[in-house]
This record gives C-alpha cells, sequence and structure tokens, in this order.
C-alpha cells in the first residue's frame, strides 16, 4: 500500500507538470522554469542560494535555470549589497506580466486537481501532504553532502528484513 501513495504523487507531479510545460511552452518557458519565476516575483530580492533550497533544486540547477529567464528578460539579477558574491533576484515587467497567467494557470489546474474534494477533504490532505514532505525533506538535504554511501548502506539494510 505504502508505495502506491508515493506512486500516485508521483503520476500527479508528472501529469501537472506535463501539462504546464506543454502549455508555458508558448511563451517561451522550457521545462520547470514558471517555478522559479513564480518563486522570485514572490519574494522580490531572493539570491539563488534560497530559492534553490525552496524549490529543493541543487544550486547548479537553479543557476542555469535563471540565466534562462534573465535571457528571456523575465527575470533581472542585481549584485546584492551586503554579500557582493551574491545576486538579487526581481522578476521584471515581462515576468510579472507572465507571472500574472502562471497564477492562472495555477488556479485552473488546482481547481480541476482538488474537484470534488470538499474544504475539510482538502485541508486533511494538505495536513498529510505537509507530514511527508517534513518526512522527506531532510533526506533530500542530507543526499546533497555526498553520503550516497551511507544511504545506500542504509538501504541495503532496511531491505534485509
Amino acid at each position: 500500500m505504502s508505495k502506491i501513495i508515493l506512486r500516485e504523487i508521483g503520476k500527479i507531479y508528472r501529469a501537472l507538470n506535463s501539462f504546464s510545460d506543454s502549455i508555458l511552452k508558448l511563451h517561451n518557458l522550457e521545462k520547470g522554469q514558471y517555478q522559479y519565476l513564480l518563486r522570485i516575483k514572490e519574494s522580490p530580492g531572493i539570491n539563488q542560494q534560497n530559492l534553490s533550497s525552496i524549490l529543493l533544486v541543487d544550486k547548479t540547477t537553479t543557476a542555469k535555470s535563471v540565466n534562462k529567464l534573465v535571457n528571456k528578460g523575465y527575470v533581472t539579477k542585481k549584485i546584492a549589497v551586503v554579500d557582493k558574491r551574491n545576486f538579487n533576484l526581481y522578476a521584471t515587467e515581462k515576468g510579472k506580466e507572465l507571472c500574472d497567467f502562471l497564477d492562472k494557470e495555477e488556479a485552473f489546474v488546482t481547481q480541476i486537481s482538488l474537484e470534488g474534494l470538499d474544504l475539510k477533504e482538502q485541508e486533511a490532505l494538505l495536513k498529510l501532504l505537509k507530514k511527508i514532505t517534513a518526512n522527506v525533506t531532510p533526506l533530500y538535504n542530507e543526499s546533497k553532502k555526498n553520503k550516497k554511501e551511507y544511504f545506500i548502506n542504509l538501504i541495503n539494510k532496511e531491505n534485509e528484513y
């Protein structure tokens, strides 16, 4: 049963991501770039490190996506006042206009996704998903610290039962 839960979450993610990516190609956005743009608009002045943390993505992937958004005119980078090695990120007017569409697209897929669920069911689902997120976030963070051998050993040990 437990494997099925994560597989269903994966199906939901892939279906919604594929839908969004296909629609957003019309705006010259590549896979997943809309997530970066929305977070930048929601948090003006955010730096790439914090953006990576929010999205649970490595810094290299974030840097590549942000640079593509800059090149397309959706985002600007300004050197941080406190630490000149960092950049603060801001949505441009063009980026903000696209975010208006992205907000509508998000509302559209949310409405379809939650159809048939009453408010109590939605609240219960959110509570459960937050628990799962809290469980897996440390796993993600630790895996980024090059502890892969540790996890391989742990996985093999867990499967001995």
